[in-house]
């Protein structure tokens, strides 16, 4: 059986790094956990399993990301499924933030979205499965948010939303399925 190659960005703690420590553990894959300072995922996995490769990818960063990119296309060939995860809050609302709090959400929740999709997507193209999970959050809706604080990460997440749709379809003819999920409420502990 062929191993299912994924890519996941923001793994060293919350929902990627439970999506690192799900898919260790199942057989045939290979997970590429991409983190801005590799030593904090490495500190969990203090025996790294032969099928995770712990990545260091700051998706703020043209550079960082191309060069993950370039070790996984030399190590892997391909993506099969690509999660975009790394997200940011700054939980300020629109009259408490500045400019900058809100540039900072938006490069890492929608731009750093955008950089990693279009920089890995001559290895989506070599996979025979050809997925893209951006995740989301229902704090994204127009309709549903009606809350005041985090305003930059709603506004990113809105955003999101529509670049997934419009990266569907740019890519429908070429197999590529792009998938916006809200994973739910998630506790930090």
């Amino acid at each position: 059986m062929t191993e299912t190659v994924y890519f996941i960005t923001g793994a060293s703690r919350g929902i990627g790094l439970e999506f690192i420590k799900q898919l260790v553990n199942r057989d045939n894959t290979i997970i590429y956990a991409g983190v801005r300072n590799p030593s904090s995922l490495q500190k969990t996995f203090s025996s790294s399993p032969g099928n995770l490769h712990i990545v260091q990818c700051d998706v703020t960063s043209d550079d960082s990301v191309a060069m993950a990119a370039e070790y996984v296309s030399h190590h892997s060939g391909r993506v099969d499924v690509l999660i975009n995860n790394a997200g940011i809050e700054d939980g300020l609302s629109i009259r408490q933030g500045t400019i900058e709090s809100f540039r900072s959400v938006i490069e890492t929740n929608l731009i750093g979205v955008h950089r990693m999709t279009k920089t890995f997507l001559p290895l989506l193209r070599s996979s025979s499965i050809k997925k893209v999970i951006n995740i989301s959050s229902d704090f994204g809706s127009i309709e549903l948010n009606d809350r005041t604080f985090c305003a930059a990460y709603n506004v990113s997440k809105a955003a999101l939303n529509m670049l997934t749709v419009q990266y569907k379809n740019e890519f429908l003819d070429d197999g590529i399925i792009f998938i916006p999920m809200h994973p739910g409420d998630v506790a930090f502990l």
